[in-house]
């Protein structure tokens, strides 16, 4: 995701595509931690897959996503999971 200074327009103001666009990935961000804890919770104990995970997944490397953000679908999902793992250890 940009920089603060970097979507801020001349007038001072945020540019609001850039929000709204920060939000989605924010939003989807949060939605797959959540789900990579379910999916963590249930692994064994169901066969099938995880549809939500598997959708995240897929908006995390698509084309949608890499207009919204230059970061790294991949390496951002391998962090969310590291997050997760780690919480999960504390508690």
């Amino acid at each position: 995701m940009k920089k603060e200074k970097d979507i801020i327009r001349e007038d001072g103001n945020f540019d609001p595509y850039e929000e709204i666009a920060n939000a989605i990935v924010l939003q989807a961000c949060h939605d797959y931690q959540n789900a990579y804890r379910r999916h963590l919770r249930r692994s064994g104990i169901v066969d099938k897959p995880d549809y939500e995970l598997v959708a995240l997944e897929n908006f995390f490397r698509s084309d949608w996503y890499k207009i919204l953000t230059s970061v790294d679908g991949e390496y951002l999902m391998e962090r969310l999971r590291k997050e997760v793992i780690e919480e999960q250890k504390k508690s």
